[in-house]
């Protein structure tokens, strides 16, 4: 058997390189894994790679026409086209998410309701949008609305800036993780979201607003 003091220095440095490889690949290997197991737990987010996304799957095909409230929007094409053979614009609601009541004619006004509702409109307002579904839940909801990921971006703005409306709601404390029935795309990441804007008191979780409660509105007393 050859040893590696019998080798001559070239060889031995390419067979000290090997090595460094094997070991590096095994290294990345028990990483990799061990990541997949802390994002499988929502210990860790899952990574939504947004330019990634955007040159894979994503048209900006959209136009966001009108804000419902903190989780619904309304659409249009940008073409003019009928949506989904249905209608020129339509209502989507965000998948994964569940922001405070401010408009359900049936309930009363949540706390943080009219605040999420502002900050959507912040968002989302006029942008150009992007729509990605999910094969894991219904295209359309009980009400006739898409079920969507929205992604939006400013009209010249680099791929790279591209943000995703659903994820952006969870992370600034505007909105609660949602799981409808059956587990989602992005629902690791949602709930790591709320998971850090819950420990950090952000938005409706703060104990200045609502502590993460949905407690109704209390009516002005005359």
């Amino acid at each position: 058997m050859v040893s590696l003091a019998d080798l001559g220095q070239p060889a031995k440095n390419i067979a000290r390189l090997i090595f460094l490889i094997i070991i590096i690949a095994v290294l990345v290997a028990i990483f990799q894994s061990t990541k997949d197991l802390l994002i499988s737990k929502g210990i860790l987010p899952a990574t939504i790679n947004h330019k990634k996304l955007f040159v894979q799957n994503l048209n900006f095909d959209y136009k966001i026409t009108r804000v419902i409230d903190g989780d619904t929007i309304q659409i249009k094409r940008l073409d003019g086209k009928i949506i989904e053979n249905t209608s020129k614009e339509m209502k989507v609601r965000l998948i994964g998410i569940n922001s405070p009541e401010s408009v359900d004619p049936r309930r009363p006004v949540e706390c943080f309701g009219k605040e999420a509702s502002s900050h959507m409109k912040s968002l989302a307002q006029g942008k150009v949008a992007a729509l990605e579904y999910d094969f894991t839940q219904s295209k359309f909801d009980d009400y006739g609305r898409l079920l969507a990921y929205v992604f939006i971006k400013d009209s010249g703005v680099a791929d790279k800036n591209v943000r995703m409306l659903n994820e952006e709601m969870v992370k600034d404390g505007y909105a609660y993780e949602y799981t409808y029935n059956y587990p989602y795309k992005y629902q690791s990441q949602f709930k790591w979201l709320e998971g850090f804007a819950r420990e950090n008191y952000i938005g409706l979780w703060s104990s200045n607003t609502c502590s993460g409660l949905k407690t109704p509105i209390a009516p002005p007393v005359n």
